[in-house]
């Protein structure tokens, strides 16, 4: 990448979510016309937040309106006033909820700006590899996430929460999927977020949704001498191979398993993207602000072991 153009925009006190005329014109000033038409023109967008005022209506409406209307654009969430790098993390994991990828920055002094704009500029060849990508793929090209993990993990429910409805049961009983479950669904363009029951309405596309049966490891199976499991660990290995995404889906309570590095390194020997889900996060007693924190980061040094 030879060279970037950089513009700044006028804070933004959130943005109407109606339609994309109607939001418009009940802006309150050019100037925030101006923001939207810069967010046009982009092919990446700093989305820059308070980490010192924490999560407010404003940054929450305007994550949505991003999400809603730019869901092609890289957006990066830069929290800023982070001046400890220690309590950067810490401010950071306020505005997880938003959704988009957040890395704790502090203009004043200086730290996050390097890796920022590392984020920017890998962010943007990723999208041109993309593009091009989908200049290829067919117009009927559905993408596909595959949900994986050990049994009873809470894969099904994972999937029927996505949904929203019910599409594969779910049971306490390990071994209820027994095999790789496709479902398809798209969010409706443009429906009010509202009091929703599903993540649907998130979503401006179609995408597959692959839930599998548990996997656990061949000497268990073997010695189980369940054949039917033993023939379900396979389209679970098919269904990571035909993904473009594979969520591995992980316990709270029991965190990173043997199984569960086993499973990830499968995936990654796909060469597919992967996504830790923690599962089950209610039965984790105790907990506060700070305990995902420090989850995430155990998480990351058992990978690092």
């Amino acid at each position: 990448m030879d060279e970037l153009a950089i513009t700044t925009t006028i804070g933004m006190e959130g943005i109407p979510l109606a339609s994309r005329e109607a939001a418009v014109a009940r802006m309150p000033s050019m100037i925030e016309k101006q923001a939207t038409a810069a967010v046009e023109e982009s092919s990446a967008i700093i989305f820059l937040v308070d980490g010192q005022a924490s999560l407010t209506a404003a940054d929450v409406e305007i994550a949505d309106w991003l999400r809603k209307h730019y869901s092609n654009k890289f957006v990066i969430l830069a929290v800023n006033k982070c001046e400890s790098p220690k309590k950067g993390i810490m401010q950071v994991s306020v505005f997880w909820t938003l959704g988009f990828s957040s890395l704790p920055i502090s203009a004043l002094s200086g730290p996050g700006t390097g890796e920022l704009l590392d984020l920017v500029c890998s962010g943007l060849a990723k999208l041109e590899v993309s593009e091009d990508l989908h200049e290829e793929q067919d117009e009927d090209y559905v993408p596909a996430i595959s949900i994986v993990g050990r049994p009873n993990v809470g894969k099904s429910s994972i999937l029927n929460a996505l949904v929203g409805e019910d599409r594969t049961i779910v049971s306490p009983i390990n071994g209820t999927t027994r095999d790789a479950i496709d479902t398809e669904f798209t969010g409706p363009d443009g429906e009010d977020m509202g009091d929703l029951t599903s993540l649907r309405s998130l979503f401006l596309q179609k995408f597959r949704l692959i839930d599998t049966a548990g996997i656990r490891k061949r000497a268990v199976v073997a010695s189980s001498g369940s054949t039917t499991e033993a023939l379900s660990v396979n389209p679970a290995f098919r269904a990571i191979r035909r993904s473009d995404v594979v969520a591995l889906v992980i316990e709270a309570m029991a965190c990173i398993t043997e199984q569960d590095f086993k499973i990830a390194e499968r995936i990654e020997k796909e060469g597919k993207g992967c996504l830790i889900v923690v599962n089950k996060w209610d039965t984790i007693p105790n907990k506060n602000q700070q305990t995902a924190v420090y989850y995430e980061q155990d998480v990351r040094d058992s990978q690092s072991r």
